[in-house]
Formats: structure tokens, sequence, C-alpha cells
């Protein structure tokens, strides 16, 4: 059993919640509904699925470079979103829209949160991106701030094409670009 939102009669009718089965062949696009209404496609629950097992193996390469166990699941967290949204703060912004569109949708998530636009890029050279990093990641690690950005980097760095990735890099101040794999 599905509940869908019907489109209603424009003029006439509102929209109403709406119950009844999924087709066996909802797989690729919506499915219309003799009511007005749509069903969903499974394999938009399948995306989110496979966002989220991408993320996981992002999160995954963070720990095993630190020799993490799966239970310090929010240091990696805290190391991913940092270098995100330092990098995201550093780059113009459609370089910066045109890098997220490559990352899964849930580290797309991650990479938004916040963001203001009107106020980038914020300039920032080498040893004051490494001090914010340091002030965004509290945990004490080995190597210090570089290593976390190393990492989170290069974990990042197999999930985007090299052009684009080449394009960040030509985005960024030449200091910067010593801390970028």
């Amino acid at each position: 059993m599905v509940a869908v939102w019907s489109r209603g009669d424009p003029g006439r009718e509102p929209g109403r919640l709406v119950t009844g089965s999924v087709p066996a062949d909802a797989t690729s696009s919506p499915v219309a509904r003799r009511d007005g209404g749509s069903v969903v496609p499974n394999n938009t629950y399948s995306a989110f699925e496979s966002s989220i097992d991408k993320t996981n193996i992002i999160l995954k390469e963070i720990e095993q470079a630190y020799g993490w166990p799966k239970e310090r699941r929010n240091q990696s967290y805290a190391a991913l979103r940092t270098v995100l949204h330092l990098l995201r703060d550093r780059l113009p912004v459609q370089e910066s829209v045109h890098f997220a569109a490559q990352l899964p949708v849930l580290v797309r998530g991650i990479y938004f949160e916040g963001w203001d636009p009107s106020v980038v890029p914020i300039k920032l050279n080498r040893e004051e991106f490494l001090y914010e990093v340091r002030a965004g990641f509290p945990f004490d690690v080995q190597g210090g701030p570089a290593t976390v950005v190393d990492t989170v980097l290069n974990a990042l760095r197999r999930h985007v094409t090299d052009g684009e990735w080449e394009d960040v890099r030509s985005s960024m101040p030449k200091d910067l670009t010593t801390i970028l794999p």
C-alpha cells in the first residue's frame, strides 16, 4: 500500500491524499493513476540507497587511512564535513557548484549545508586554511590538519573526474594547491 498526493482538478477540486498499490512495473518513471495522482518509481529509493553506500565508502576510506574502527564514524564525518565546507568556501561559486555536482547526493547535502554563496570565495592562504581545519576538526590525529585535508581530499578525489579535479586545483591559490592531492 502506498500513499500519494493527487494533483486534483485545478479550479474545481484540491489535491488529496490517495492510497493504493504500486504497480509491479513502477521502476523507471512516475506512473499516472486514474485519479490524477502518480506513484514515485522504485528506482528513486535505490538512488538514495546508492548515495548512502557511496557516502559510507568515502567515510570508510577516511577511517581506513587512520586505522579507525567504524565506531569512530563521528570523527570521519567531522573530517569530511570540515574539509568540504572549507573547500566549498574557498572556491568560486561556479566551480563550487560544478564540483558538488559530482559528489554523491548525501555528500552534496553536507557540502551545501549552511552555504552562503554571497560571501565566497573566502580568501585563505595555506596556513589559514589549516588553522580552520583544526578549529572545525577538534580531534587529535597524527600529522595534524594537513593530514586530515590530504586524507579527506584523497577519498573525495576518487569520486570526481580528473577534469573536475584539475578545475578545482586551478581555482586555488598556488600555496593551497600544495595540500591538494
